[in-house]
């Protein structure tokens, strides 16, 4: 009965934050003269993209008729966006509903083709597109190009190759054109051929099909490397002549921006002594052609302006925040030299505080060598909400509420509180979070939870409280934290399970992880990887009755091998070592339960665990995970996968590091979202224990590893 009625709770939940009861009364339906705008022609999703980018021009909820400047504007974007999309002869049909009644119909093929008679007042606006034909590069070739592969240099004007030669992707415009062949030639440059060259030479275009052959000429020219690089000095407040210095005899391969780096790196060293107007000119002194290269020699010219020190720093626009909050950020003493680096460093921390919309940072001159610092803040929303609604193959609907307050207390705090329901758990997670209150980039947080879950073999019951730190190290550019945990466990398992752990258990632990992530895109990653360590140790001396060790380690790997091809790989290393029997110091819970969309995915959720004599699930204490997929993508949007999934477990620390092994092979299809690939996959295993699957079925969101 209680299911039922939390069940019920959390559908109508959902059911009115998708529809809210304003939305389902009858009475209520938009007045009859609100204006009509409509686009038809360009595909389901072509139609909404279009419309969204015209509405952009007026307010919606506001505007009784749309007028002569919006409709000629809209159809000069209509048409401009259908150019960008490889469609160069697009043609767009209006038809106008005047408020008196009367119709009226034109046509665009280009963007000030017609102008409308003023005034005029329409009530009902259609847009009907006609694309005409798609123009796409159907090859290209080069000549003269020796420093790069020609199959990476195709990348620069279309895509890597899908499974589905689709012509979208590879479209064609001049303008696409002409930034491919710049974006090739700073390639080049950036390699040590500033002087190399990158034409268009043949572009045959077929217009009946679109179809379009480009000829690329390159001329890569002679390699530039720096021999030496000068800085000269010019103090402005000194009567000393100037000074030069020898930077460096690089011997590197010269680029404009390995020049623009320097001058920067060279520029901010005078910031950080007080010089905030220093101009850093670059001049070339001399080339020598040698038989394989061209020698630069070049010489910074630095006129340092006038040293300025700093009079005040002031805040304005902080109304709700503390100004003790803001100054602990900037700790710059007046009467320093005016540091504009380290200034700016302030600047990032004061955004980092995530209460404010935007930080910017100006200076007002009170002396020909005093200027103070002003910092111009906009304050955020104290109070965001948010509905989660997700799915998955085990747990499958689950649903949500997360609220979030910023600044709270005006001292930039941030408490969250997130409650969840799906078809097999209910959790409350509270947490609050206290920014650098114990020193620079060291943020104190704590949290409150509550779980109940649906295991596969068991109910697992947690309610626990934590206390940590957490910082950024930039020695390791990793994500560190320590934390103080205490929870109540409770498994409710079966009584042949007692041997291999505790059933209800209170967990005393401090808790420690690492992270680093390198990867290119954290929700779809194509390239770098991620690596974490999480040691939890617990014992009685922490306030509990437990006595256990426990680390995990994971790692993930992701590299595109070419032509829509990408390798993924990851792998997962647990163990859990008790300080005397399992059955009195190891809350069963805190085994390892393999088996899952992102674990072996021929299991459901914990099904790929150890068993006992009597076939039940007992989990394990120390495991390895290998994941490794080929996928290809088909279109943009798109990719099939094949994947192996191999593990080695075994249910006593004593066995390490396994006696028994499962695997799994499949395939599935990916369709890339704003929040990661949506998956649906199948593993099938050839090695089946008695009561395992043949394979299952995933359906789920989000990256595996």
């Amino acid at each position: 009965m209680k299911k039922s009625i939390l069940f019920t709770s959390i559908t109508a939940f959902l059911f009115f934050g998708v529809f809210p009861p304003e939305a389902l009364k009858c009475d209520e339906v938009p007045p009859s003269d609100t204006p009509k705008l409509e686009v038809h022609g360009y595909g389901f999703r072509g139609n909404r993209e279009l419309r969204r980018s015209i509405v952009l021009l007026v307010d919606e909820e506001e505007i009784q008729f749309y007028d002569a400047p919006f409709i000629e504007d809209a159809a000069f974007i209509i048409l401009s966006i259908m150019k960008q999309d490889g469609y160069l002869k697009p043609t767009v049909r209006v038809q106008l509903i005047l408020e008196d009644g009367s119709e009226e119909i034109f046509h665009w093929r280009e963007s000030a083709e017609v102008m409308l008679q003023r005034p005029k007042r329409t009530s009902s606006v259609r847009f009907q597109v006609e694309p005409g034909t798609l123009y796409y590069y159907e090859d290209i070739d080069f000549t003269g190009l020796t420093l790069l592969d020609e199959k990476y240099a195709e990348t620069f004007f279309v895509p890597d190759d899908y499974l589905i030669p689709l012509k979208a992707p590879k479209a064609f415009t001049p303008e696409k054109l002409n930034n491919s062949l710049s974006n090739l030639r700073d390639t080049l440059v950036e390699k040590g051929y500033p002087n190399a060259s990158v034409v268009a030479g043949e572009v045959d275009i077929d217009h009946e099909t679109g179809a379009v052959s480009a000829h690329i000429d390159v001329a890569e020219n002679e390699k530039h490397i720096v021999r030496d690089l000068r800085k000269e000095i010019f103090y402005r407040d000194s009567t000393l002549p100037p000074r030069e210095e020898l930077i460096e005899n690089t011997g590197i391969p010269f680029s404009r921006r390995w020049l623009q780096d320097t001058t920067i790196k060279v520029r901010n060293r005078f910031l950080q002594k007080g010089y905030p107007d220093v101009e850093v000119e670059s001049r070339l002194k001399h080339e020598e052609m040698n038989e394989d290269y061209v020698a630069v020699d070049l010489s910074l010219r630095i006129d340092t302006g006038p040293k300025v020190y700093l009079a005040d720093i002031v805040f304005e626009g902080a109304e709700k925040t503390r100004e003790s909050v803001l100054k602990r950020r900037a700790r710059i003493q007046p009467g320093q030299v005016l540091n504009r680096v380290e200034l700016q460093d302030v600047r990032y921390r004061l955004a980092r505080l995530g209460v404010f919309e935007s930080v910017d940072l100006d200076y007002e001159e009170v002396a020909p060598d005093r200027r103070i610092a002003i910092f111009k803040l906009k304050e955020g929303k104290e109070i965001e909400a948010a509905v989660l609604i997700g799915y998955g193959s085990y747990e499958m609907l689950r649903g949500g509420l997360e609220l979030v307050q910023h600044n709270v207390f005006g001292r930039a705090h941030r408490s969250r509180l997130q409650a969840v329901q799906s078809m097999k758990a209910s959790s409350v997670e509270y947490r609050y979070t206290m920014p650098e209150l114990m020193g620079r980039d060291i943020n104190v947080f704590t949290n409150i939870s509550a779980l109940r879950r649906k295991e596969i073999d068991f109910v697992r019951k947690e309610y626990g409280a934590s206390l940590g730190l957490l910082s950024y190290s930039t020695l390791i550019n990793s994500d560190v934290s320590v934390r103080y945990i205490y929870q109540l466990l409770d498994s409710g398992r079966f009584e042949a399970a007692e041997q291999y752990g505790m059933d209800r258990a209170q967990v005393g632990a401090f808790q420690f992880d690492v992270s680093h992530d390198s990867r290119n895109n954290p929700i779809s990653p194509r390239e770098g990887y991620k690596l974490s360590k999480s040691i939890e140790i617990a014992a009685p001396a922490f306030l509990g009755n437990s006595n256990y060790q426990k680390l995990d380690l994971t790692g993930s790997w992701h590299k595109g091998i070419g032509r829509g091809v990408y390798f993924n790989a990851g792998l997962k290393h647990g163990l859990i070592i008790s300080s005397g029997s399992s059955q009195n110091n190891l809350p069963f819970s805190k085994r390892f339960f393999p088996g899952g969309g992102n674990s072996v995915r021929g299991y459901q959720h914990g099904e790929a665990s150890p068993r006992d004599e009597e076939n039940n699930f007992i989990g394990a204490e120390t495991y390895s995970l290998l994941n490794v997929e080929l996928e290809q993508m088909i279109t943009p949007s798109w990719s099939l996968v094949l994947f192996t999934d191999g593990l080695a477990m075994s249910k006593r620390f004593r066995n390490y590091p396994y006696d028994e092994t499962l695997y799994s092979i499949g395939g599935g299809v990916r369709y890339n979202t704003f929040m990661g690939p949506l998956r649906v996959e199948y593993g099938y295993n050839p090695k089946r224990r008695p009561g395992d699957p043949a394979g299952t079925l995933h359906i789920s969101l989000g990256t595996p590893f």
